[in-house]
């Protein structure tokens, strides 16, 4: 009988081994799996990205101005160059030049149409102290210029124009003796340009410049990239059979390993033996109340004390807790099972830790 029982614990020991062993295997291929689904779903969008645009273009834009002054006595010119402040009351005029050149990567039929304007916007700070847009007026410096360009693949505008500062100056003053309103007034000249790639889409640009209008200094402010770059794509994406394949297949080794992985945990749980079950909710209740619990190898004397039964751990933890006692543990001989007492009085609460589900 003794011979019988050791070649059993021997069997189960040894097949204890060999799930471990297979078990570990399965987390071995559900992660390489993990890892090549993932990389595959990688390199499909990989490929779906590395899509030739077909219209590349690069713009560069500039602006060169020159002020033109009223007479006087203070300066030995009639213009100052670009890029400096100026007095306001000395400016009669902007001498102003927008230049758009564009380049493509391929020649094609162009159709683009641009205009040049000069917006007033006047701002008045709010009873909040918040300043907030109350004016604004545009005028057409040129009016709409279309063009049609075959097979080409550079489009270049070069304009040349005139701001009269002292006509804005004026219309700003104006209003501010008309509403009685002290206004931060800024005159903003853009050159908008829209052009159509064939098939594809129109595109808009821009070149704009902010002025402060007023009768103290004034300057020229910038407020476009000199140099931008863009590329078109066709409208609605063609399919591409080796983006979907690697998808495909990402996908399936992904979903794979998911359900591997939840098979795994299934059969664990069921291999799962009565002392498993017993010895893992022991030791979670040992491990999380262990400044409360004190084992003892001896069964505690229950004569003359009134039995009470909980059904729940946190019941008995909140006795013990409450009332300044320990839980003292007795694991039962030759039992997947353990007695938890706490003393109270003449009171004893018991909790029985077994094999079945912690409640």
């Amino acid at each position: 009988m003794k011979k019988n029982k050791r070649k059993y614990k021997k069997m189960y020991r040894n097949r204890s081994i060999n799930i471990k062993v297979i078990n570990y295997k399965m987390a071995l291929i559900v992660i390489i799996m993990f890892i090549i689904g993932g990389a595959f779903i990688k390199l499909g969008t990989t490929i779906g990205k590395n899509v030739t645009p077909l219209y590349l273009y690069k713009v560069e834009k500039s602006n060169n101005y020159e002020v033109l002054l009223k007479p006087n006595n203070f300066y030995t010119t009639k213009t100052l160059p670009s890029g400096r402040y100026y007095a306001s009351q000395s400016i009669d005029s902007f001498i102003m030049n927008f230049k758009y050149n564009l380049k493509s990567n391929k020649k094609s039929d162009l159709n683009y149409h641009y205009t040049i304007t000069a917006e007033l916007i006047g701002k008045a700070v709010s009873n909040n102290e918040e300043e907030k847009e109350i004016w604004d007026r545009t005028f057409n410096i040129i009016e709409n210029k279309e063009f049609t360009q075959e097979n080409v693949d550079e489009l270049l505008i070069n304009e040349k124009f005139d701001i009269n500062y002292e006509t804005y100056l004026n219309l700003a003053q104006n209003y501010e003796r008309t509403y009685d309103i002290t206004l931060d007034t800024t005159l903003r000249v853009r050159l908008n340009v829209y052009f159509d790639v064939p098939n594809l889409e129109t595109v808009e640009d821009h070149i704009e410049l902010d002025i402060p209008i007023n009768d103290t200094i004034t300057e020229v402010k910038e407020n476009y990239e000199k140099i931008s770059e863009k590329s078109i794509f066709q409208q609605g994406k063609t399919i591409n059979i080796k983006e979907i394949i690697f998808y495909i297949i990402g996908a399936f080794l992904i979903f794979g390993a998911i359900t591997i992985t939840i098979k795994i945990i299934n059969k664990i749980r069921k291999e799962r033996t009565p002392k498993d079950l017993y010895e893992n909710n022991i030791n979670r209740i040992l491990k999380y109340y262990r400044e409360l619990i004190v084992t003892v190898k001896n069964e505690p004397n229950l004569i003359d004390l009134e039995i009470m039964k909980v059904s729940i751990i946190e019941d008995l933890i909140d006795v013990a807790e409450q009332n300044k006692r320990n839980i003292i543990h007795y694991k039962i001989p030759g039992e997947e099972k353990s007695n938890l007492y706490v003393i109270v009085d003449k009171i004893v609460y018991i909790y029985v830790v077994t094999s079945h589900e912690l409640k």
